[in-house]
């Protein structure tokens, strides 16, 4: 069986250069569809094309051939390795151990103090060149050899430069004395790219911190039934229909069904709701939610990567591995970026050696600065930062962002589509009123029950409860021929007669007389209900009116929306007086009624020919249609799995307000990637001609780069503190 995506962990970047290179070697494997690379999670996901049978070992080949390291990612194991910092504190350490006896040597030269020798100068900068400024050579070298011109070549030339021009100065042009020595310039400039570097690590770490959060939910242990006996188990053991007990207090190890016990439950983590959830046997628990009064034995229904806390940091990583579109400004900059700078470089050294007259050492200096304050590590950064912040931010709101392309269409919405019931409303329907026409009460009731009991639409459920509650059973109706009608009704046969029972509409379409009660009819609908008539033979027999309380908070939603200057609309499959009714409710002008469900997405597409991008919330099977079809598809984490399945965001709290956070969240995420663009660009857009006007040292170049790429994480972070 052919794999359609996997997940691979990249070693050794540094840059969106090198991003680049890793995306376009992959991208010529055969078999590859499309590959996206994220510097900050050091990920790269590889789609492959239909029937495609690519073995991983050609993708890890591909990325080894270029200088990077690769391997599979393993889903199996559900937790985020701690940036290791000892690597970088030794080198930073050794470095700057090198450069500080060099920098005091210097000013203790210009106050006429007897200075370092400067064989000693040349073993100390030597030490941090080749000792931790190693690394950039072996990445440099790998970059060359591939073809490729990345933030290392550009350390390696600066840094090469001032340390092999202090050597040339020193053994054949000694009159020059001290003024042509530069060994300080190459260590300090390792040095400060390496206290960049180990900032950004820091930095970087903390971003991941809404996921480690998630990650450390899952409880460890679990007390399984093995020969009769509950035994402690890794979590990560336990197997589908395996009897657990769970006692109060602890976190339930995984989703299942309770066989025996009650209690309380807290789903504040899926839910956001703080009240605690009652929970007896045949109950619904999900792993990570947390016991809270008295014991219960469950039996586990799924496990490992199939529950619904690892499903939702998996839809979490995914969103963090992705890119948003603003990012190819990034990397079409990244592409072109180092091939100019490096020109740029020689072309300030010429213009100052021939045409300024000012010598090698001023022009092979600012050159130097040129090359060193113009790494991109920042343009790389400024976008998956951003990303892996606000999508970790919105998971801990109950947002969840299936790719950063949606994160960042969100807050382009100019219109938002909602579904009525289940969506507006709390799709818990109740019979508001019954009446029969014609005919037999309970034969009447015993016909509807044996009709909706066919189905699993929220009507016709809530038309069997209330027949159940009346006392009658659907048994006693035998039909046959039984079809459903989609956005109609239902038909049968009984006894050789034909029935009917759906939307006063469709009896009209069947040429049915209604006008007996047409004023019942009419008033209902005008109040918000929705009318369902059971016909037999042609002949009305009898109404039920369903109505569907409004969520509480649906009208400030509405009003916030609309604040924001996106137009709501609201669809349903009611009739236009139910619908208008339900739309004067919460504050909605634009309204579709009596749409059919597959009709729905056609809607939305009306609406996208019309210039506008659209949004669609929904939580039904009939939704999955149109939440596919819209440029955002919003579905309600309480809905049906395929609506959650279609849909481009989940709002998993069954509450609106968190479609307004959501839509928050994009525009505020969209702002810090600008942000951190800005920062990213400026610094190279103001260093680069200061250098080449000889304004910068190379030493003040490198804590700038080192300073732009600390300043765009950590500009990033501050999104962790947004409120939505």
């Amino acid at each position: 069986m052919s794999i359609n995506k996997q997940e691979f962990d990249i070693i050794g970047m540094h840059c969106a250069a090198c991003v680049k290179r890793v995306e376009n070697v992959v991208a010529k494997v055969d078999g590859v569809e499309s590959v996206k690379v994220n510097l900050l999670t050091r990920k790269a996901r590889v789609d492959y094309a239909p029937g495609a049978n690519v073995e991983s070992e050609r993708i890890i080949e591909a990325v080894t051939n270029i200088g990077f390291g690769a391997t599979e990612s393993d889903d199996s194991k559900k937790e985020i390795e701690k940036v290791n910092l000892r690597p970088h504190i030794i080198r930073l350490v050794v470095a700057a151990a090198m450069a500080i006896p060099m920098m005091v040597n210097m000013g203790l030269h210009h106050m006429g103090f007897k200075a370092l020798p400067v064989w000693m100068e040349f073993v100390l900068a030597t030490i941090a060149q080749f000792g931790p400024g190693l690394m950039f050579y072996k990445s440099a070298w790998s970059a060359v050899k591939s073809g490729a011109l990345t933030m290392d070549v550009l350390i390696v030339l600066g840094t090469t430069v001032a340390y092999g021009y202090s050597i040339y100065n020193w053994l054949f042009v000694p009159e020059l004395g001290a003024a042509g020595i530069y060994f300080e310039t190459s260590a300090w400039l390792i040095t400060f790219i390496l206290l960049g570097k180990y900032l950004e690590e820091v930095a970087k770490g903390r971003t991941s911190e809404a996921l480690q959060k998630l990650m450390a939910l899952q409880p460890a242990v679990a007390h399984v039934l093995r020969n009769g006996q509950f035994v402690d188990i890794p979590t990560s053991e336990v197997v589908i229909g395996d009897v657990l007990q769970v006692r109060a207090g602890e976190k339930i190890p995984v989703d299942g069904i309770i066989t025996e016990g009650y209690s309380t439950v807290d789903e504040a983590m899926l839910t956001g709701e703080s009240m605690p959830v009652e929970k007896s046997e045949g109950s619904e628990v999900i792993g990570a939610t947390i016991n809270l009064s008295g014991a219960f034995t469950m039996e586990a229904k799924r496990i490992g990567s199939d529950t619904m806390l690892s499903q939702i940091i998996k839809v979490v990583e995914e969103a963090q591995t992705s890119k948003a579109s603003i990012q190819r400004v990034a990397d079409v900059v990244a592409s072109y970026f180092v091939p100019t700078v490096i020109a740029l470089a020689v072309l300030t050294a010429l213009v100052w050696y021939f045409v300024m007259d000012a010598g090698i050492n001023t022009a092979l200096i600012n050159a130097t600065a040129v090359l060193v304050i113009a790494c991109p590590c920042a343009l790389g950064l400024a976008t998956p930062t951003s990303i892996m912040v606000g999508s970790g931010l919105g998971a801990e709101h109950g947002i969840l962002i299936k790719s950063a392309e949606y994160l960042e269409k969100a807050g382009k919405l100019d219109a938002i589509v909602m579904d009525k019931t289940g969506t507006l409303t709390q799709g818990v329907l109740n019979v508001r009123a019954f009446t029969n026409y014609r005919g037999d009460e309970r034969e009447n009731m015993s016909l509807m029950m044996a009709l909706e009991s066919g189905t699993s639409h929220p009507i016709a459920k809530a038309m069997v409860y209330y027949g159940e509650d009346q006392g009658y059973k659907g048994e006693e109706a035998s039909i046959d021929s039984f079809v459903d009608v989609p956005g109609k009704g239902l038909e049968a046969m009984y006894h050789g007669q034909s029935i009917q029972l759906g939307h006063s509409r469709w009896m009209r379409e069947l040429g049915y007389d209604i006008g007996p009660m047409e004023s019942d009819i009419t008033g209902f609908e005008e109040q918000g209900a929705s009318v369902s008539l059971l016909a037999v033979d042609g002949t009305i027999r009898a109404l039920w009116a369903v109505e569907d309380e409004l969520r509480p908070e649906t009208t400030e939603v509405v009003k916030e929306l609309q604040q924001q200057g996106i137009d709501v609309w609201m669809i349903t499959g009611d009739n236009a007086r139910t619908a208008h009714y339900i739309a004067k409710q919460v504050g909605i002008s634009h309204i579709i009624a009596e749409v059919l469900p597959q009709d729905k997405a056609s809607k939305v597409k009306a609406l996208q020919a019309k210039g506008l991008t659209v949004g669609m919330v929904g939580d039904g099977i009939n939704d999955a249609p149109a939440l596919v079809t819209a440029d955002v598809g919003f579905g309600i984490g309480s809905g049906t799995d395929i609506a959650v399945e279609s849909a481009d965001i989940v709002l998993v709290r069954n509450d609106l307000h968190t479609l307004v956070k959501a839509v928050r969240l994009s525009k505020k995420t969209m702002t810090n990637i600008k942000q951190n663009l800005f920062w990213a660009l400026i610094f190279n857009c103001i260093g680069i001609p200061l250098a080449a006007l000889g304004e910068l040292n190379p030493m003040i170049a490198g804590a700038a780069m080192a300073f732009s790429s600390v300043t765009v994480v950590s500009n990033a972070l501050r999104l962790k503190r947004a409120k939505l």
